[in-house]
């Protein structure tokens, strides 16, 4: 029978390491990442309507039929039959472009809602190809945690929680960063080797140590993100002189965080910085995957 309406979150996530491996003959990059989902959330509401999809967000009034979100409904009511139709709201708190995958936890979010609405339980490999079509991040939203990202981010291996303790300080700046212009600027000559730098990094996530973790982060992206927005690049050095025990940009950006050993610590640091750079810091931590972190709600 399904539900009337379904309330869910929508976590934002970081990268703890990025290594670009280099181009694929699909024109995507072959990539190694850790992501973890972080307590920023996008709110959703999904419910039942009487035909196609409506999607509707008051920070983004301008959004069309291209917004994941409603193509990951969409996709739902294609691939299973559903009669009726979806309607959305979104109560945007992830920044657009900001390489904290709001759009595709949205879509994900999305996924599952409509799983629950219309009481329909896909294989999970028919649910992560779903995913896979909509976007890269979108199959990592569906599980949360901590999670290697290898092919262009899409395979998912989820990982054993951080051990230690932990805060991150996430600092968003007005203007996003465009996926597309980064990697378009990004090049690999010079690089070391990134299968050893992210194997070293995973052994220092196993051990639980902030320290030792943070002097393992790296993201091959930013020398191109700071090429094309310099502040970035004055945003994490200011991070690390706050104390963060490392810091990086976010996926592509333009948000970049820095990791402390605890939210008195990260909230101490956003009050410092704050003022200094345009935009916000926001302070977040680590979130469990969705089985054990209650993210759907009748």
């Amino acid at each position: 029978m399904g539900c009337g309406a379904v309330r869910i979150l929508a976590p934002a996530k970081i990268n703890l390491g990025l290594a670009v491996l280099g181009r694929r003959d699909d024109g995507y990059h072959e990539i190694l990442t850790i992501f973890q989902a972080v307590s920023l959330c996008d709110r959703l509401t999904v419910r039942r309507a009487r035909e196609g999809v409506r999607v509707r967000c008051p920070a983004l009034p301008d959004l069309g039929a291209d917004n994941l979100a409603h193509r990951a409904a969409a996709l739902f009511l294609e691939r299973t039959g559903g009669s009726g139709g979806v309607e959305i709201e979104i109560e945007k708190r992830i920044p657009a472009g900001g390489g904290l995958g709001g759009g595709s936890s949205d879509a994900a979010a999305t996924l599952l809602g409509c799983c629950r609405l219309f009481a329909v339980r896909p294989e999970r490999h028919e649910l992560h190809e779903w995913a896979a079509r909509l976007g890269s991040d979108v199959p990592f939203f569906l599980e949360g945690g901590a999670a290697v990202g290898s092919g262009r981010g899409e395979t998912i291996e989820a990982i054993e929680p951080w051990a230690g303790r932990a805060a991150a300080l996430i600092h968003i700046p007005p203007e996003g960063l465009s996926t597309a212009a980064v990697y378009g600027r990004f090049r690999n000559g010079g690089l070391t080797p990134r299968g050893r730098a992210f194997t070293i990094l995973k052994a220092r996530w196993r051990e639980g140590d902030l320290r030792r973790l943070g002097a393992a982060l790296f993201n091959d992206l930013e020398p191109a993100a700071f090429g094309l927005f310099p502040r970035l690049a004055e945003v994490k050095d200011a991070l690390l002189g706050a104390g963060a025990a490392g810091a990086l940009l976010c996926g592509s950006g333009s948000s970049v965080v820095g990791l402390f050993g605890g939210p008195a610590a990260a909230g101490a640091a956003g009050r410092a910085l704050s003022g200094r750079f345009p935009g916000r810091f926001v302070r977040a931590h680590f979130v469990a995957g969705r089985k054990r972190w209650g993210v759907v709600k009748r």
